[in-house]
């Protein structure tokens, strides 16, 4: 049992004098790692119980989201390129709409 964890974690943990134990992930463990973290980090976000939790947990979401595109090799520039192309073609979320039924 284990998770993934920020790299100067294992320093904080020790300083306050506590022990940890860590291992380097191979690169298919780690990219498991990051997408697994990357849902945790969505679900903290969805039980945020206030503003500055929220935005605590927006900038965790994105900071696993831009560390599991760089292991990918995708750039920054390439997320918002992808990201404003959607939106062009299939909008934003601004309007607030919510699907109520739907039938092909």
């Amino acid at each position: 049992m284990g998770k993934l964890i920020r790299d100067r974690v294992p320093e904080i943990v020790r300083e306050l004098g506590h022990h940890i134990e860590v291992r380097e992930l191979t690169p298919d463990e780690y990219a498991a790692a990051l997408r697994e973290k990357l849902v945790e980090e969505a679900c903290e976000a969805e039980r945020a119980g206030d503003r500055a939790a929220l935005v605590e947990e927006l900038a965790d979401l994105a900071e696993v989201a831009l560390a599991l595109a760089r292991h990918e090799g995708i750039t920054e520039a390439e997320i918002q390129q992808q990201r404003a192309d959607k939106s062009h073609s299939h909008g934003s979320f601004d309007g607030r709409l919510f699907s109520t039924s739907y039938r092909s």
